[in-house]
C-alpha cells in the first residue's frame, strides 16, 4: 500500500453478519491512513507495510526507524496469530515517539440492523472525520475503553470511574487527541426508508 487513504466518513452497518478490524495511523495528530481488515492478523501486517515499507509516512519514517520496526516486528513472531494487538500496541509505542500515532478498533456488524445506532465521530481535522457505528451503548463504551487504553503502558491505569462513564471516556480519547473532538452521537432506525435519523443532540467531547 503506497498510497494515503483518509476515509472522510463511515456507512452505517450493513445487513451481513462479520466482524471488521480498522487501523488509523495519524502523524502529528493528522489521519494519513484508514483502513478496514477481515482479521486483526491482517491488520497487524498492513500496519507494518503502511509504517515501514509504503511512501505513506516518507520523511517520518527513515530506513533506520524502518529497519527497528520490521526488527520488533520479528521479535514478536510468536504473537503474531495469538495477540497481534499485542505486537501492534508494541509498534505504536515504538512510533509515538516519531510524532506517529497507530489506533485500532473493532466493528461488529450485525445481521439486521440494530433499532439504534450508537456513534463515535472523531474529527482530527477539516475534512478528516472517522465515524464508529455499534449497535448499543456496551459496545461502544467497551470500543472507548479499547482507544484510551491505548495510551497507556500497562492495563488498569484509568480509573474505574471512568471506565463505566461513557463521556469520561470519550473526553480522555479526546485529551490524548487535541486538538482532535470527540462526539457521541445516536440515531434510530426509519423504517419507512431504512435510513437512520438523529434520536437526540450529539454530545461533544470538549
Amino acid at each position: 500500500m503506497t498510497t494515503t487513504r483518509t476515509r472522510a466518513d463511515s456507512a452505517e452497518p450493513d445487513r451481513s453478519s462479520r466482524t471488521t478490524y480498522d487501523l488509523i495511523v495519524c502523524r502529528d495528530d493528522r489521519v494519513v491512513f484508514h483502513d478496514h481488515y477481515a482479521t486483526p492478523e491482517q491488520r497487524l501486517s498492513a500496519g507494518v507495510g503502511v509504517l515501514a515499507a509504503s511512501d505513506t509516512l516518507a520523511g517520518t519514517i527513515t530506513s533506520e526507524r524502518a529497519a527497528h520496526i520490521h526488527e520488533l516486528h520479528r521479535a514478536h513472531v510468536a504473537q503474531w496469530p495469538a495477540d497481534p494487538d499485542v505486537v501492534v500496541n508494541a509498534i505504536a509505542t515504538l512510533c509515538r515517539a516519531w510524532g506517529v500515532q497507530l489506533y485500532v478498533s473493532t466493528t461488529e456488524k450485525r445481521s439486521a440492523a440494530p433499532r439504534v445506532l450508537y456513534s463515535v465521530v472523531t474529527e482530527y481535522g477539516r475534512g478528516q472525520v472517522v465515524a464508529e457505528h455499534f449497535p448499543d451503548r456496551v459496545a461502544r463504551t467497551a470500543s472507548l475503553v479499547e482507544r484510551a487504553e491505548q495510551f497507556f503502558g500497562a492495563t488498569g491505569a484509568i480509573p474505574s470511574s471512568v471506565l463505566c462513564d461513557e463521556q469520561r471516556l470519550a473526553a480522555l480519547v479526546a485529551t490524548f487527541l487535541m486538538p482532535a473532538t470527540v462526539t457521541l452521537t445516536e440515531s434510530a432506525l426509519d423504517e419507512r426508508d431504512g435510513a437512520y435519523r438523529p434520536a437526540s443532540g450529539s454530545l461533544p467531547i470538549c
